[in-house]
C-alpha cells in the first residue's frame, strides 16, 4: 500500500476509535434514572408526612373534642341525678342531652381509634419510605461516583486520541484528506478500508476483479464502486499448515 495510505490508515484508526470511545461515553449511565426516581420517591415521602401531620392535627382536635362533650355530658348527668330538678319535663329534656351527647362522644372515640391505627400506618410507612429513599440516594451517589471516574477518563483518552490524529493527519496530503472527510461524512464514519480479499470490508460487497488487480498492483486512490469507500491492498496471510 502507498505511504499516504499507510498514514491515512492511522488516522483511521484513530477516528474509529473515538467514535467508539464517544459512544461509550455518551452510554454511561449519568444516574438520571435513579435520580428521577428517588424525585418521585421524595415527593411521595412528603405528601405522606403532611398526611401524618393532618392526621395528628386532627387528632389533637379530637381529643380537644372529646374532652368538650365529656364535660357537657357531666354536667347535665349532675342534673340529671343531683337531685335539684323535679320537673319531669326538664328531666327528660336532660336525659335526651345526655343520650345524644354520650352518642357523639361514641362518635369521636371511633373517630380517634381510626386516627390512631392511621398514624402507626403512616409512621411505619415513613420508615419504610425513608429506608427505601437512603438506598436510593446510595446508589445515586454510586453511579454518579462512578461516571465521573469513567467519563474523566474516556474523555482523556479521547483527547489523547485526537491529538495524534492530528500528527497523522497533518502528514496526509491535503487533497486526500479532504477527500477522506467527503467520504466519512456520508459513512458513517468509516472511509478507509482496508481489503485483503475480494469483498469490500465496508459494504460487503463483492470487488470487481479488475479492481482487485489493480489493488494487487499496487495502484492508489482507488475506491469501491458501490460505496464510495477508499481502498488499499494487504495481501491476507496465508495459514500456517496444520499439523
Amino acid at each position: 500500500m502507498s505511504e499516504d495510505l499507510a498514514i491515512l490508515y492511522r488516522v483511521q484508526q484513530a477516528d474509529t476509535e473515538i467514535a467508539r470511545l464517544r459512544q461509550a461515553l455518551a452510554g454511561l449511565d449519568t444516574g438520571a434514572g435513579i435520580a428521577s426516581e428517588l424525585a418521585a420517591a421524595e415527593a411521595e415521602l412528603a405528601a405522606l408526612r403532611e398526611r401524618q401531620r393532618a392526621a395528628e392535627k386532627e387528632s389533637l382536635d379530637r381529643e380537644l373534642e372529646l374532652r368538650t362533650l365529656e364535660e357537657k355530658r357531666k354536667k347535665f348527668q349532675d342534673q340529671l341525678y343531683g337531685g335539684t330538678i323535679r320537673n319531669p319535663r326538664q328531666l327528660s329534656d336532660l336525659q335526651e342531652e345526655v343520650e345524644m351527647l354520650s352518642r357523639e362522644i361514641k362518635k369521636v372515640e371511633d373517630r380517634m381509634l381510626e386516627l390512631m391505627e392511621t398514624l402507626e400506618g403512616h409512621r411505619v410507612e415513613i420508615h419504610t419510605r425513608e429506608a427505601s429513599l437512603k438506598d436510593l440516594q446510595d446508589r445515586l451517589q454510586a453511579v454518579r461516583t462512578k461516571y465521573e471516574a469513567t467519563g474523566s477518563r474516556l474523555r482523556q483518552e479521547i483527547a489523547d486520541l485526537e491529538a495524534e490524529r492530528g500528527e497523522w493527519a497533518a502528514r496526509v496530503r491535503p487533497d486526500l484528506l479532504k477527500r477522506y472527510e467527503q467520504i466519512r461524512s456520508r459513512q458513517g464514519n468509516l472511509a478507509l478500508v482496508r481489503v485483503t480479499g475480494n469483498t469490500c470490508p465496508g459494504c460487503r460487497i463483492t470487488l470487481p476483479s479488475e479492481l482487485v488487480k489493480a489493488l494487487e498492483a499496487g495502484r492508489p486512490n482507488l475506491s469501491c464502486e458501490s460505496c464510495g469507500r477508499l481502498l488499499f491492498w494487504e495481501k491476507e496471510p496465508a495459514l500456517e499448515n496444520e499439523r
